[in-house]
C-alpha cells in the first residue's frame, strides 16, 4: 500500500486493482462510489504527499483532497451530474478500515468519516471556485462553458487553435492568477519557480 513516486507501473496496477475491489464491495453494501473519483483519490495519496501511502488518510489529506486536489485537477462540466467525492472517499476510508489494508498509524475510522464530515460542505464550492483552478481544468471549463464537448478530441483541438489565435473570450483575471497559483511554490525564502 505504499509506492515510490518512480514505481508508476506497479501504482498503476495496484490503483486500478484496489477500485475495482472497492466498487464491487461499494455496491454490496449499498455504499457512494464513483470508480474515477477512487482512483483520483488514490492518485492524490501516491503523487501529491511525500509519503506515497495509500491507506494513510489524515484529516489533512482529506481536507486537501477535497478542497485542492480535486477542485485543481478534475472537470465537471456544466449540466453533467456532479459526482458525490465526500461520499466516494467515505466509502474507501470504510473499505481500507474493511479489507485492513488502513495504514495502522492512521486515525481510527470514524475520526477519518469525522473529516470528511467536516470538509464536505465545503466542498462545492471548492470546485466551483476559479481561483483554485489548474491550467487544463481552466480551458477545459472554458471550452465547455462555451458549448464544446471537451470529450471530442477533435473539437477541443478546434477550440484550442481559436484560443491561440486570440479568438477565444475567457477571464484573464482566473487565468493569470492559475498561472501565477500553479507557477510558483512558496517557501521559506519566498517563491521559487
Amino acid at each position: 500500500m505504499r509506492f515510490e513516486p518512480e514505481a508508476e507501473d506497479e501504482f498503476e496496477a495496484a490503483c486500478g486493482l484496489l477500485v475495482d475491489r472497492l466498487v464491487r464491495w461499494a455496491r454490496e453494501q449499498a455504499l457512494p462510489v464513483d470508480g474515477f473519483t477512487a482512483e483520483t483519490a488514490l492518485d492524490y495519496r501516491h503523487r501529491a504527499t511525500a509519503d506515497g501511502r495509500l491507506g494513510l488518510w489524515e484529516s489533512r489529506h482529506v481536507e486537501e483532497l477535497l478542497l485542492s486536489w480535486l477542485p485543481e485537477q478534475v472537470t465537471e462540466c456544466p449540466g453533467e451530474e456532479h459526482t458525490d467525492a465526500p461520499g466516494t472517499l467515505g466509502t474507501l476510508l470504510c473499505y481500507l478500515h474493511a479489507t485492513q489494508l488502513a495504514d495502522p498509524r492512521g486515525p481510527a475510522l470514524e475520526d477519518s468519516l469525522a473529516a470528511v464530515d467536516a470538509t464536505a460542505g465545503q466542498y462545492p464550492a471548492a470546485m466551483a471556485d476559479h481561483t483554485r483552478w489548474g491550467m487544463a481544468k481552466f480551458w477545459a471549463m472554458t471550452a465547455a462553458e462555451q458549448g464544446v464537448d471537451v470529450l471530442d478530441g477533435a473539437a477541443l483541438q478546434r477550440f484550442a487553435e481559436r484560443a491561440q489565435r486570440g479568438e477565444v473570450v475567457y477571464d484573464q483575471q482566473v487565468l493569470a492568477h492559475s498561472v501565477f497559483t500553479h507557477s510558483f511554490v512558496c517557501g521559506p525564502t519566498g517563491l521559487r519557480p
